[in-house]
């Protein structure tokens, strides 16, 4: 992915921002820009070592704050953090699932979106008004335990 958004992304982030009655920083651009960039679902303190390359005086309040603006706006969605894991930033706004290792807390996108209209809506005639589903995986055996070092680029895949 891109370090940094083109132009068009940037007016568009800036006109969402504006129309919540929130300001475009060099900030919040930087933290929009780093979630992209990361090509996954960073932690907050991913995001920010990311960012201080580009702005070496940014506080890490700074880039939670940003976080929050931009999860606020619809532009992020936060992944909730776990027992054994910190909060994600995901920039994908469809509609999607995730799998999330319960030995190092990386995160995937799985992209079934009939999943849980198939195993719960449907049989109880529910009307879906939206769904996020996490399916907690166990990395391949070369996960190290640690999301900050973890290897994994997948799940495992069934046989």
């Amino acid at each position: 992915m891109r370090a940094t958004a083109n132009k068009h992304e940037q007016s568009a982030l800036g006109q969402v921002l504006h129309e919540r009655g929130r300001r475009m920083t060099r900030q919040r651009q930087a933290v929009f820009d780093a979630v992209v960039a990361a090509g996954g679902h960073p932690s907050a303190d991913q995001v920010f070592a990311r960012v201080r390359r580009l702005l070496p005086n940014v506080s890490l309040a700074t880039v939670y704050n940003a976080l929050e603006a931009l999860v606020g706006c619809g532009q992020l969605t936060r992944i909730p953090r776990t027992d054994r894991g910190p909060a994600r930033y995901d920039p994908r706004r469809d509609a999607h699932h995730h799998a999330r290792c319960v030995a190092c807390s990386k995160v995937w996108d799985i992209d079934d979106k009939a999943i849980a209209i198939r195993t719960v809506s449907a049989p109880r005639r529910f009307k879906p008004v939206g769904y996020k589903v996490e399916v907690l995986v166990e990395c391949p055996a070369d996960c190290p335990g640690d999301a900050r070092i973890c290897v994994a680029t997948a799940p495992p895949k069934k046989p």
